[in-house]
């Protein structure tokens, strides 16, 4: 691109072959993809298996999940046991910058399509992997979801150890949080290290391997905690039953509970003379700022103390995506689906000035682009027929 031709997006001339399944891999490419890069989400056969989830709703036949993490994607549908699948894919490859794939470590190569194989065709590829443990070390064959990392991370027993339960107390009994944190936080940490091997490349001409492993992301997202074990010599338990010396939990209202934190003489003023109380007395567990904001309703609570101290009503999922912050921040993206539903997600939380994330196109049914990305690769439409009569590709319509 020549110095003063306009970019829409960051990344628009940006292409990705995106082999993933499930949520890391996908929600990795799809943040990508809100920033322009064109990616090509190869599926097997039978599809992503998101698309059928048992877990989350479907809609005229389009599954939930799916449709969060597979925006802004075409779907090419290709067998890569086969020769020929394989063969589609490397000339994919040689016109793309970047390739996600999240199989089991050692898959792609014994499939003769990793990384040594792809960057044959292209060797400036940038080819980044996602698993559970990474691609080397003593726990390489072990298959993980995201309550998997959350245990064998430290993070679930970690958060069970951290006063931000009821009233400040530890709630000791390890649970898997909400959100996958165990596949979006390293689908993160892949799309940060792509943007930087793209960067890389830029400057060298070099592309590189990348691998993300859910337990290392995060390890380092809850390595603030872990400085406690590094430089302590007491332990999570211990230090979870003392008693807490500041205000920085969650207290229950007369309609649900607010989470507050109370750090500092300036915000323990502010609250002492809101709540009519000299600064002295006000500690994590006193009675009397446990039964003050029992006698309240949160939006009470909140407008006299919101501006003025870190609080903030408990949502639920309902209220959340009502919530005119929500709204006015544009992060409930609300299209028509040409299924004849309205197609609702989560927007990406990522604002720039001059180059807007976007959904431009909507989830694709599965094999949806696979004709029109075999023809741009020279394909013939002889050579597509042939190649989805013996089952090598598929289209939304075989």
């Amino acid at each position: 691109m020549l110095l003063g031709d306009s970019l829409t997006s960051a990344l628009q001339n940006i292409r990705i072959v995106d082999l993933t399944q499930h949520l890391a891999g996908p929600f990795c490419t799809m943040l990508l993809g809100d920033m322009g890069a064109k990616i090509f989400k190869v599926e097997p056969p039978w599809g992503d298996a998101s698309r059928t989830s048992p877990q989350y709703p479907t809609i005229e036949g389009q599954n939930s999940y799916f449709m969060f993490v597979n925006r802004n994607k075409k779907s090419v549908v290709l067998d890569l046991k086969s020769d020929e699948g394989k063969k589609v894919l490397k000339e994919l490859v040689k016109i793309s910058d970047v390739v996600v794939e999240n199989f089991r470590p050692g898959v792609m190569d014994r499939l003769n399509i990793g990384y040594e194989d792809l960057k044959q065709v292209n060797p400036g590829i940038i080819f980044a992997s996602i698993s559970g443990f990474g691609q080397d070390g003593p726990y390489v064959k072990r298959p993980s979801f995201d309550i998997i990392a959350q245990a064998m991370s430290g993070w679930m027993w970690l958060n069970s150890r951290e006063k931000r339960g009821l009233n400040s107390q530890a709630s000791m009994d390890p649970s898997c949080l909400a959100g996958s944190p165990g596949d979006t936080i390293p689908g993160l940490f892949c799309a940060l290290s792509i943007l930087a091997a793209l960067q890389y490349r830029n400057t060298t001409g070099k592309g590189q391997r990348i691998d993300v492993a859910q337990t290392d992301s995060l390890m380092t997202v809850s390595g603030l905690s872990m400085m406690r074990t590094l430089y302590s010599d007491s332990t999570a338990d211990e230090r979870a039953r003392q008693p807490s010396a500041r205000i920085h939990g969650v207290y229950e209202t007369k309609d649900g509970y607010v989470a507050i934190r109370v750090v500092g003489e300036k915000a323990i003023n502010a609250l002492a003379e809101t709540i009519g109380v000299e600064a002295d007395d006000v500690k994590p567990s006193s009675d009397f700022l446990i039964n003050w904001f029992k006698k309240r309703n949160r939006s009470e609570v909140t407008n006299l103390l919101a501006e003025k101290i870190p609080l903030a009503p408990v949502q639920t999922d309902e209220e959340l995506v009502i919530d005119p912050n929500v709204k006015e921040r544009g992060m409930i993206v609300e299209k028509q689906h040409p299924a004849g539903f309205t197609y609702r997600t989560i927007a990406s939380g990522i604002k720039f000035s001059e180059t807007p994330t976007s959904i431009e196109t909507l989830p694709p049914e599965l094999g949806a682009d696979t004709v029109e990305v075999l023809q741009s690769l020279g394909y013939t439409n002889k050579e597509i027929d042939k190649l989805i009569d013996v089952g090598v590709v598929r289209t939304a319509k075989s």
